[in-house]
């Protein structure tokens, strides 16, 4: 899902779930001219880690995994391996087979 970032507010950039929360950061910069770009997806973390610091600066926002909304919907969670495939597939870094 989209979150609109309002003006003059945190950058709401990433993966959220219907109900804000959020599941993968995106980032990116540049430094003397060089960019740096990534991205991190929470597939099954500890989220308890989440509770010590301010994820993306925003103190209002809540961290999920795929794991957590899985089980909501009462699916299995997918493994590491299984994101990977659909990440390299989604990125065109493999041909879907």
């Amino acid at each position: 899902m989209r979150r609109d970032t309002p003006p003059k507010s945190s950058s709401l950039v990433g993966v959220w779930t219907p109900d804000h929360r959020k599941l993968a950061a995106i980032g990116m910069r540049i430094r003397r001219g060089v960019t740096s770009h990534g991205f991190s997806l929470n597939i099954d973390p500890d989220l308890s880690a989440f509770d010590h610091f301010v994820a993306c600066g925003m103190s209002d926002v809540r961290t999920t995994s795929l794991r957590e909304v899985a089980e909501e919907q009462g699916l299995p969670a997918p493994g590491e391996a299984a994101v990977r495939d659909a990440v390299a597939r989604a990125l065109g870094a493999v041909t879907p087979g």
